[in-house]
């Protein structure tokens, strides 16, 4: 199949030879772009608390909040780093440290996924779209949370509609690149619409668009979905 696939071209490493394991040929349109925060303070003070060794836990919901925080400051060894995705974890080792990885994003159970986190320093770089719900249950646990918006997301204004004659299937990887992308119900009549996850497979509903296939959050899921088969092997 052609698929096209809703990602920043920041974090777009990887895709094509993922899907290709799949047998599909994947179409990378950006429908954000990524530019920096509005205030750049916030991720300053991030940077200055994870130099001083003033942060317990570090978590990353995105390989580009990787990269904006340790342009400016690296953590120590004794860091515990979770890392939303095998992508961003990778992105972390890339930068000479080991995270943990959760494969499957909900920001209820995060707190009980870290233990016991009374009186924790909890750093958190994501882009500039607040997730309250994720805060409010770290804070239930007893954390103290320093979040920072490390980046935000803008329309990146190309014409994703035009991509969609030549492809068989869309995923749409946020809730904010649909919204972003101009795709409606008459889009949806003759191809297969995928939502990476429910909160995106939610918005799409507020706008009347139903996903064909809504996966756990990653592109690997959404395509074992889609192909229920074993990857393909070019051995």
């Amino acid at each position: 199949m052609k698929i096209a696939v809703t990602k920043l071209k920041e974090k777009s490493g990887g895709i094509t030879e993922l899907f290709k394991q799949y047998g599909h040929e994947v179409f990378i349109i950006s429908t954000m772009s990524a530019a920096g925060p509005t205030d750049p303070k916030p991720l300053s003070r991030l940077a200055e608390m994870v130099s001083e060794g003033r942060i317990d836990i570090l978590i990353f919901t995105s390989a580009l909040g990787v990269d904006k925080l340790f342009e400016k400051a690296k953590p120590g060894k004794s860091v515990r780093i979770v890392s939303v995705g095998p992508k961003t974890a990778m992105r972390v080792e890339e930068h000479g440290l080991s995270s943990e990885v959760i494969t499957r994003f909900s920001s209820e159970n995060f707190a009980g996924y870290l233990g016991d986190i009374s009186g924790k320093t909890i750093g958190i770089a994501r882009a500039e779209v607040q997730d309250t719900r994720l805060i409010e249950s770290l804070i239930s646990g007893g954390a103290i949370v320093i979040e920072a918006p490390a980046y935000r997301l803008e329309p990146a204004g190309n014409m994703f509609t035009d991509v969609l004659k030549d492809v068989d299937a869309v995923i749409f990887t946020s809730a904010r690149s649909f919204e972003y992308s101009g795709f409606n119900q008459d889009h949806a009549k003759n191809i297969k619409v995928i939502a990476i996850g429910h909160k995106t497979a939610d918005a799409m509903r507020e706008y009347g668009v139903v996903p064909d296939i809504v996966g756990n959050g990653t592109l690997e899921d959404c395509l074992g979905i889609l192909s229920p088969k074993k990857a393909y092997s070019h051995s």
